[in-house]
């Protein structure tokens, strides 16, 4: 699967329009919503027939707070994602959540990804970040750099944006889920989420 291949998906669009809501100042708190099962488009890729279903309970791999801020399901970040029949070629269920401070803007966005099994490699996921980044970065002149951690036992792929932002990526392989998120400010929301996942 490479940067160009047409099942990339659209989650790093959705990464740059929530960083371009976050510059134009504060944003309002999200309301949680109780979400209803919904399906994308069957992949037009060659031998991959998978529906995608939005799975609320894929959230419990997150935090139900971040440094105060409760994680709350972002129905249209789901409905975008879905918009995007590549999504069936890697996933056959998702979900988005994202914690925002009101009054700073600071926000961390995170998407769980329910992977089709054996659809994953090593060479996938890393391209999986680097798409990620890329447009997650777009919106703050590209990206700077990328690193990796261990947080609570578990490799985190961090990238970082020329502009500060900073995205982090976990392949959870045993349990088949991947999960992709995106943060802005100082208080490394970021950090914390992937700090306090819950597998």
């Amino acid at each position: 699967m490479t940067r160009r291949d047409r099942r990339t998906v659209r989650l790093p669009v959705l990464a740059a329009a929530l960083l371009a809501m976050a510059a134009c100042g504060p944003t309002s708190s999200p309301t949680p919503t109780a979400g209803s099962p919904a399906t994308a488009q069957p992949s037009s890729t060659p031998g991959a027939t998978s529906i995608v279903v939005i799975d609320p309970t894929l959230l419990a791999y997150l935090p139900a707070s971040v440094d105060g801020l409760p994680v709350a399901e972002s129905p249209e970040a789901e409905a975008e994602a879905l918009a995007d029949p590549g999504l069936a070629s890697v996933g056959s269920a998702m979900a988005a959540g994202i914690a925002v401070d009101g009054a700073s803007g600071e926000f961390v966005f995170a998407v769980v990804v329910r992977l089709l099994p054996g659809v994953m490699s090593e060479a996938g996921f890393r391209d999986w970040r680097g798409t990620y980044d890329d447009g997650a970065c777009s919106q703050s002149d590209g990206v700077a750099g990328t690193a990796e951690a261990q947080f609570d036992g578990r490799t985190v792929h961090i990238g970082t944006c020329n502009g500060g932002v900073r995205t982090y990526h976990v392949w959870l392989d045993a349990q088949g889920i991947l999960i992709s998120a995106s943060a802005v400010g100082d208080r490394r929301l970021g950090e914390i989420l992937v700090e306090g996942l819950r597998p």
